[in-house]
């Protein structure tokens, strides 16, 4: 727990004096001084550090100590609704003993207030009892006050007496119900500020009710144009304020009786709503007043009393934010079907990093956006995760709502709907009105942020020639142009190309970028901060790039060559990296589209602050004199047998293998017994966590040799293994050639074995004199051979070859320029170095071959040889040689 809590503070101290108390033993993320409602400080306090050995150090240093004349104790707090949680006795905590006995006492009464309620309907309880009681009845009916005779005697139906009974009661309670209207009216009339004359004469009409209702009605629904005045005084009477508009009448001045300074006047006009609003800034009483329009607000009432629908755009006015509010709460997904996860009261020193290490123990992450301030470049405290899987969205969202992180209180809520810039597109995407290349266009955004892993250091053909051109100072007809001799257009292109593939590389070493980062990008994590820039038009400069991509946030650095056709472009944030990516991929940028890519993790060697850069794969300063020592010690000795094909029958199958068991266990467990080709190991993913892979308990082993596996199983039967017992029998499989000695091979290729290279991906229609005019540019060449198909009638090559040169420091400088990126025809040339078996001369792979096939005839010969003798005293010879043939012809 990073937060700790500090009771028995002194009463006067501020927050600035606490942090610069505690903030001796690490980063204070946050501070709160807790108040009562009535602004008195109750003495203690929470502090959150920024990982826990900082709180567990505050705990052991301040713990028992004094600030200023108090004795202060710090502990480490309790967990969000931990059980470990001390039981508050303060009356200001509402879950503290005194509040909770409150609580009861004050339910108790409630309970006893509603019993004589209860006692009241009795009167109606034992009415009911006598309700079917013939004689209670007829008292009932004697006591009636609306009979005016017998129901006998006036000779009657029942049904008709309780018609005209019905209809009495009717006249008599609209008789009421007018009388009161009328006596309301009355009063009405006296309280109004008229003559005596007037009065009598409204008596004597008797039609007040009918004028009185309807002005009444248009009154109410006449729209007003409305002034608020503020500031007003508070004795303040309505005569006051006619007074103060005069020569302009308004036509209704509202003062509310309950609340004071301020009141409403109502124009017919707006014209005269115009007028009243020059006495803006007056003064009433002697205090100035100030005027606002409310004549929007006041139709907004008004439709809200007489229960209309509120038209969209008068309330868009005022309420536009709050509509945007409760749309966004519309759209909340419930989290087991989005994966998506809203996180707030973050500290503001928190990275990216460090919240993709705390989601991503409970599953793998496709997405974490945390947004920056512009002005402070602060964390604004609060973001969202995507899960890949909900379910792990749902399990992390248990876990960690209300956890301690850096010091606050972690609080997780549904994330609400993203965007649906997506779904248009994929609706404008099947919109038949769409060319293809805009439908393609459209896919091809879509899909910008999955990694292709194209090559970096790519030159297009058009490209090429504008560079040389600029270089050579000619034109690109010039270039381009066979006409006069020399090497073909494809060959210029080509050498072109390399040349300026190798000014580039320079160029991007002496600016700080690790090119061994690219050489394997699809196997690299990305950076999330670099862009890569590629397929730009030639001469691009670096004030063209920086207003496009400076839009999105501050750019630490851009790398640009002087060709101007790739370029790095590093964020400080990763956020405002992603959102330059999304906004500007596959956007057009002079004649051309912006093919961008996330550039490799490590890219530059050091960061935007100067520090040194190490990646895993490369050794620290200090361990490469450790790896100096380790190379000057002898290698050990490899089997002679490590590079053959292991024989049939080698496979072993292993059961009840430990579940922690590793390969490499179980291969120095029989490797005493000869070589091991491969070992395998079934594994399958974990259901909680499916990027760790756990294992099933079986196995399989596989020998070079067929004798090995033999004796494998007659010694090496149930042994132990990790503390198992290892069953092992005979199985057909044949496993996977990943062996050491097959990737030690595959990294032999890489250095050189000699002056050979093995070219590929020669384009067919390529010719002889065009490959060798490449090649011969590096140094004198002793020989040059493509093979040819084996096609009758056909006199095209199998599409690569072998170069060889004279000296192995030419065959070298050929194959560090050319390896790099060299395109001919349009198509890239892959170069490895030759394996030892074809560093020989055609000549002298004729002979061995002739060789083999010499001794192999004699061979034959000579057991035929053998068959044409009929001797009786080698027929049992004949009869055993004749069986070996035929195990021969059955294997």
């Amino acid at each position: 727990m990073s937060r700790i809590i500090v009771k028995q503070l002194p009463k006067q101290i501020s927050e600035e004096k606490l942090r610069n108390i505690f903030g001796t033993k690490g980063t204070i993320t946050d501070l709160q001084l807790k108040y009562t409602p009535d602004g008195k400080f109750r003495q203690f306090c929470f502090v959150g550090y920024s990982s826990d050995a900082e709180a567990q150090a505050a705990i052991k240093h301040f713990n028992n100590t004094c600030i200023q004349t108090s004795r202060v104790r710090v502990e480490s707090c309790a967990a969000l609704g931990s059980e470990e949680k001390p039981q508050s006795w303060s009356k200001y905590a509402k879950d503290s003993k005194k509040n909770l006995d409150k609580l009861k006492e004050e339910e108790e009464p409630a309970k006893k207030k509603k019993e004589p309620k209860a006692k009241v309907n009795k009167v109606d309880e034992i009415l009911g009892k006598h309700k079917d009681d013939p004689a209670f009845q007829e008292f009932m009916q004697a006591h009636d006050k609306t009979r005016s005779l017998w129901a006998n005697d006036a000779g009657i139906n029942n049904a008709e007496v309780a018609e005209e009974g019905e209809k009495e009661q009717e006249d008599e309670n609209n008789e009421e119900q007018a009388e009161e209207q009328e006596e309301e009216e009355q009063e009405k009339l006296a309280e109004k500020p008229i003559s005596d004359l007037e009065y009598m004469k409204s008596l004597i009409s008797g039609n007040t009710k009918e004028t009185k209702k309807p002005t009444k009605a248009d009154k109410s629904n006449l729209e007003l144009f409305t002034i608020k005045i503020h500031n007003v005084p508070y004795n303040t009477k309505r005569q006051d304020v006619v007074k103060f508009f005069k020569p302009l009448k308004p036509y209704s001045v509202r003062l509310p009786s309950k609340v004071h300074g301020f009141c409403y006047v109502g124009f017919k006009t707006e014209k005269d709503m115009a007028k009243g609003m020059l006495k803006n800034k007056s003064f009433i009483k002697g205090k100035q007043v100030f005027f606002s329009d409310f004549t929007a607000k006041n139709k907004l009432t008004k439709a809200q009393r007489n229960g209309a629908e509120i038209a969209a755009n008068e309330s868009s006015a005022g309420n536009a934010k709050w509509k945007h509010q409760q749309d966004s709460l519309r759209s909340e997904e419930n989290i087991s079907d989005s994966g998506r996860i809203f996180f707030r009261n973050l500290s503001y020193t928190t990275t990216e990093e460090e919240l993709q290490q705390l989601f991503e123990q409970y599953g793998p992450v496709a997405e974490i956006n945390l947004p920056v301030d512009k002005i402070t470049r602060q964390i604004k405290g609060f973001g969202t995760v995507t899960f890949m899987m909900p379910e792990h969205a749902v399990k992390a969202f248990n876990s960690l709502d209300g956890s301690d992180f850096h010091g606050r209180l972690l609080h997780l809520m549904p994330g609400k709907e993203l965007d649906n810039a997506q779904d248009e597109a994929a609706l404008e995407d099947n919109d038949a009105g769409l060319s293809f290349k805009q439908k393609k266009a459209l896919k091809l955004k879509q899909n910008a942020q999955k990694p292709i892993g194209w090559n970096s250091l790519f030159l297009g053909a058009n490209a090429v020639a504008d560079l040389l051109a600029k270089q050579f100072n000619t034109s690109k007809e010039r270039i381009l142009d066979t006409q006069d001799g020399g090497s073909s257009a494809a060959v210029r292109l080509a050498l072109g190309e390399t040349q300026i593939v190798i000014e580039m590389k320079r160029f991007l070493e002496d600016e700080g970028v690790r090119l061994s980062a690219f050489d394997e990008v699809t196997t690299q994590k990305r950076s999330k901060t670099v862009i890569l820039a590629k397929n730009l038009p030639a001469g691009t400069d670096v004030k063209e790039l920086s207003p496009i991509f400076s839009r999105f946030g501050p750019i630490g650095r851009i790398v640009l060559p002087p060709s101007g056709v790739t370029a790095l472009i590093e964020y400080c944030e990763p956020s405002e990296a992603r959102q330059a990516f999304k906004k500007l991929a596959y956007t057009k940028f002079k004649n051309v589209p912006l093919y961008l890519e996330w550039a490799p993790e490590h890219t530059f060697t050091k960061t935007l602050s100067g520090e040194a850069i190490i990646p895993k794969s490369e050794p620290k300063p200090e361990e490469e004199e450790e790896a100096v020592k380790e190379e000057e010690k002898p290698v050990e000795p490899v089997a002679e047998d490590a590079d053959d094909e292991p024989e049939p029958d080698t496979t072993i199958f292993l059961r009840n293998l430990n579940f922690k068991t590793a390969l490499e266990t179980v291969r120095q467990h029989f490797e005493r017994l000869g070589t091991v080709h491969t070992v395998e190991i079934a594994k399958r993913k974990d259901p909680q966590n499916p990027r760790q892979m756990n294992s099933l308990g079986y196995g399989f082993i596989q020998f070079k040799k067929a004798a090995v596996a033999a004796q494998a199983l007659k010694d090496m039967q149930l042994t132990q293994i990790d503390g198992n017992l290892v069953e092992l029998k005979r199985s057909d499989r044949v496993l996977k050639n990943q062996d050491v000695g097959a990737r030690r091979r595959q990294v032999e290729l890489k250095q050189q074995t000699g002056t050979k290279i093995l070219v590929r991906n020669i384009p067919f229609q390529a010719q002889y004199r065009e490959v060798r005019d490449i090649f011969k540019a590096f140094g004198e060449l002793r020989s040059l051979r493509i093979p040819k198909k084996m096609t009758p009638g056909e006199d095209a090559h199998r599409g690569f070859g072998f170069v060889d040169f004279t000296s192995k420091a030419d065959a070298k400088r050929a194959f560090e320029a050319l390896s790099a990126s060299t395109h001919l025809y349009g198509r890239r040339l892959v170069l490895e170095w030759a394996d030892k078996d074809d560093q020989q001369d055609v000549e002298e792979l004729r002979k061995r071959t002739a060789a083999k096939f010499d001794g192999a005839q004699q061979a034959v010969e000579a057991k035929r040889s053998r068959r044409a003798f009929f001797d009786e005293g080698n027929i049992q010879q004949a009869a055993n040689d004749d069986d070996d043939d035929d195990d021969d012809a059955d294997k």
